[in-house]
């Protein structure tokens, strides 16, 4: 089924899954309990984790352990971590728990919906809050880091929850996952943890898709890393010749390097530099004086910021950073297991959609289980519930791919009719009747799915979109083959 959304007479959004139209059930109330005995670990306590942890603490469940391999969020921020989006639907999954949560995220990060795009001293305006003119319940994206994010997701689930029903390990590597005994082998703790469900939110290299690949020959999960290098640094304020409420994409004058800088809160940015060249003068130099020179040589809208401290910055970080792209033939395995976020589908930033669509993953996973999960018949229902949740997401996450990368016609008359067409969306963006607001504007500030703006695209691409049926269908007979040994009673 697709992803559906409804607005309250509250005028806020609620999150929620409906495979037939019937029966809708949106977010339970605090005082809900059907997940009642429910023991779940959530392996990775990055925005997903967290967020789905309160979901699960919210439908009931009776204990959710989550497990992250860094340290607590809120310390010192990573030197390759930059500030994240969150558009309408990452806003969304978050205020699936309640709006008190949303406000506290809010205060952690910068609103801003303008994207200007400079190319020497033209300035292109890509999104503005013009945008959002007649979307009900508009509000700018968020741009936060992520570990404010998980601090505030982290500190909001300790004062909710007692110890009992959460607990949260970090510094805590899981070590071995075992499908068939559904336990976890934790760092530096020799006897497995047993659970009823244990749930992949830890990006990339997941333990979890890694033990379904090694547990299931019919799971396909591929990992490729993506051409490209780069390097992040912190602004202690936004360069003076640069929109401080905007996010700046900036062509170099020379070199392959773009800048790509974003505004966060108290006035402060980052600046992530990307190319495809390794051996970047900006990747390598290790002289100041140089490195200096090139900054401003190549990005003139830098100048006046704090460039000495961009090169400290640059030169401490001794290695760039690549992006990847996961893809997995499903995202549930059997009655035991489910991935979230990056660790069922990813697409290396390319979208700016990575954290929103793991976010929605979390939230129409616990959707799923209060909608399927019963305790008196746990085996067929949970399972019931994990292949609805693949039934729903599948088809997200491989529209999300194919909408991030775009078409690639092969004949010449598509070619013409995709860039045409690409130009109306830029220049009209909707407006008198032509074209359609540009793509990125789409996914960042409407709640359509995935799946249906890649079907409306489908003259654009070599291939028609699988329909919703199809998606389904796709999904249960994948499912069907899992060997009824590996189906935990």
């Amino acid at each position: 089924a697709s992803l559906h959304y409804r607005a309250q007479s509250t005028s806020r959004f609620l999150l929620y899954a409906a495979s037939t139209g019937k029966n809708d059930r949106t977010t339970p109330d605090t005082n809900t309990k059907i997940l009642q005995g429910l023991r779940v670990a959530v392996v990775g306590g990055g925005p997903s984790g967290l967020l789905l942890a309160h979901r699960l603490l919210k439908g009931g469940a009776s204990q959710v352990s989550l497990f992250e391999s860094r340290p607590r969020p809120g310390g010192k921020l990573e030197r390759r971590a930059y500030a994240l989006g969150l558009g309408i639907r990452g806003r969304t999954a978050i205020k699936s728990v309640d709006e008190k949560l949303w406000e506290k995220v809010k205060q952690a990060g910068f609103l801003s919906e303008r994207f200007h795009f400079h190319i020497g001293p033209l300035k292109i305006t890509l999104r503005s809050e013009r945008d959002g003119d007649g979307m009900q319940n508009y509000e700018p994206s968020l741009l936060s880091y992520q570990s404010e994010l998980c601090r505030v997701l982290a500190e909001q689930l300790e004062e909710r929850w007692s110890s009992t029903e959460l607990r949260m390990k970090f510094d805590c590597k899981v070590e071995k996952v075992d499908l068939e005994a559904r336990t976890l082998a934790i760092k530096d703790n020799e006897k497995p943890e047993h659970f009823d469900l244990i749930v992949g939110c830890d990006g990339v290299k997941s333990i979890v898709r890694k033990s379904i690949q090694s547990s299931w020959t019919d799971f396909e999960a591929s990992v490729e890393v993506l051409p490209g290098e780069f390097k992040v640094v912190r602004l202690p304020k936004m360069p003076p010749l640069l929109d401080p409420t905007a996010v700046a994409l900036i062509l170099p004058k020379a070199g392959t390097c773009t800048a790509f800088v974003e505004p966060t809160s108290g006035g402060e940015g980052c600046v992530l530099f990307a190319g495809n060249n390794a051996t970047d003068t900006l990747f390598t130099s290790t002289n100041v004086t140089e490195l200096k020179l090139t900054i401003e040589e190549r990005y003139p809208k830098l100048v006046g910021g704090d460039i000495d401290e961009m090169v400290a910055q640059l030169m401490s970080a001794s290695n760039t950073s690549k992006a990847s792209l996961v893809k997995c033939n499903t995202y549930h395995f059997a009655n035991v297991a489910a991935l979230v976020g990056d660790a069922a589908h990813a697409t290396g930033g390319v979208s700016g959609q990575g954290v929103n669509s793991a976010l929605i993953d979390a939230a129409v996973l616990a959707d799923c289980l209060v909608e399927h999960y019963d305790a008196s018949s746990r085996s067929s229902s949970m399972r019931n519930a994990l292949l609805e949740y693949s039934k729903k997401q599948l088809p997200e996450g491989k529209a999300l791919y194919e909408l991030s990368f775009g078409p690639n016609p092969s004949s010449t008359g598509k070619r013409i009719a995709s860039t045409f067409a690409k130009a109306l969306d830029f220049i009209f963006r909707g407006k008198f009747g032509i074209g359609k607001s540009p793509l990125q504007t789409r996914l960042t500030t409407s709640l359509e799915s995935f799946a249906d703006i890649r079907r409306e695209l489908d003259p654009r691409y070599e291939e028609n979109f699988p329909s919703k049926t199809e998606w389904e269908e796709i999904v249960v007979a994948l499912d069907a083959k899992v060997p009824a040994s590996m189906v935990v009673k």
